[in-house]
């Protein structure tokens, strides 16, 4: 019970949605990995081969133009979303404030409309290539897919993989 999330909200290039959003879902960051048994092991086991796949998603009770805007755009193109979410300790009251930037593709999930209430939104972040995640202001995460580059808490963990390869 030490931090407890109490508000957060998501800017969508540039455009704020504090007063629509409902519910975040940050990426997720696993091993994408392979089962390996040699002839000499006793059991198999997992080797890391790098990254799953970077996915995350958004709820909002509206149905806002700004955002279905930057659905279905040009390949090559990525919308630039940051969150910013407050925790709150119950125990001392201190402030925990996180920023997650994400850049990758919406996809636009309208749900089912009803009369006379509100609809939401689902948005889905796909075709992503670049996540930072800021525990005040420290580093926690920075992955850029592209580039090979994969920092968890400060230290760069393909560093020299990317050195190995000249990159």
């Amino acid at each position: 019970m030490t931090q407890i999330l109490r508000r957060f909200t998501a800017f969508v290039e540039g455009y704020d949605t504090r007063l629509e959003i409902e519910e975040i879902t940050p990426p997720l960051v696993r091993d994408l990995a392979e089962e390996v048994k040699s002839g000499g092991m006793l059991a198999p086991m997992d080797a890391p081969l790098g990254l799953q796949k970077l996915e995350a998603s958004m709820k909002l009770n509206s149905r806002q133009k700004a955002l279905m805007k930057q659905a279905g755009i040009t390949p090559g193109k990525f919308v630039s979303i940051t969150f910013r979410v407050v925790s709150i300790s119950e125990i001392d009251g201190s402030q925990q404030n996180e920023v997650l930037v994400i850049k990758g593709r919406l996809n636009v999930d309208g749900n089912s409309w009803s009369a006379n209430s509100a609809s939401t939104t689902d948005y889905k972040i796909g075709s992503i290539n670049y996540y930072q995640h800021r525990v005040d202001g420290a580093l926690l995460y920075e992955i850029d897919i592209v580039n090979c580059i994969c920092i968890v808490d400060g230290v760069d963990q393909w560093a020299d993989l990317r050195a190995g390869l000249g990159l």
